[in-house]
């Protein structure tokens, strides 16, 4: 269905869902855009060794 949405084949999409290192930026934007998503960047927060222990 998503293949269908964003005008992308199945195996185009089971790579994304899979991991795939090679996806391109355009075609991850496509499928962001089939989800009406959008990709934000910016600046990471500033975080200590402290912080990630804290997770586990």
């Amino acid at each position: 269905m998503l293949g269908k949405k964003s005008n992308l084949r199945q195996e185009t999409i089971s790579l994304i869902e899979t991991g795939n290192p090679a996806a391109r930026m355009d075609t991850i934007l496509t499928v962001l855009a089939a989800l009406e998503l959008e990709l934000r960047i910016h600046p990471r927060s500033q975080s200590t060794s402290s912080d990630i222990e804290d997770i586990f």
